[in-house]
């Protein structure tokens, strides 16, 4: 997961997204500028979608469901 660019979910088990978890987490590979005190960096990719689950620390529908949907401009 760490090398591939798409990522099939199908061929992932429970262990496999518990060892990813524990790679970022000790590398800090999903924070900007991988720095400790970084946010978690955003991208529009599913593997981004899938860190972000991981890292979730709000309930509700989805991930999805708490970025806005268009982007505001100032």
């Amino acid at each position: 997961m760490l090398t591939r660019k798409k990522i099939d979910m199908e061929f992932i088990s429970n262990d496999d997204l518990k060892n990813y978890k524990k790679i970022l987490t000790m590398t800090n590979g999903h924070l900007t500028r991988y720095q400790p005190n970084g946010i978690i960096y955003i991208t529009r990719g599913k593997k981004f979608v899938m860190t972000m689950c991981l890292f979730a620390k709000f309930k509700g529908r989805g991930v999805e469901s708490s970025f806005p949907r268009k982007w505001t401009m100032y």
